[in-house]
């Protein structure tokens, strides 16, 4: 996990509240962003256990939600 002031790596592993936080959305969006079709989210197994890899959701992210400009 990042520790301050360190930028994130691409290899972290982060729960759906992490990830709430790095994008600065509501927990309840991010919900919604993991629950579309590609995005990956690993089930670890059991209520609450669901991870995603950053760089991993990064990529995805990227290319489903292009910057405004480019729509």
């Amino acid at each position: 996990m990042n520790s301050g002031n360190t930028p994130f790596s691409e290899t972290d592993v982060i729960t759906i509240s992490e990830l709430a936080k790095r994008l600065k959305v509501r927990r309840e969006r991010v919900y919604d962003i993991v629950a579309e079709p590609g995005c990956p989210v690993y089930d670890m197994g059991g209520e609450r256990q669901r991870r995603i890899i950053w760089g991993d959701f990064l990529d995805w992210y990227r290319l489903k939600y292009r910057v405004a400009s480019d729509k």
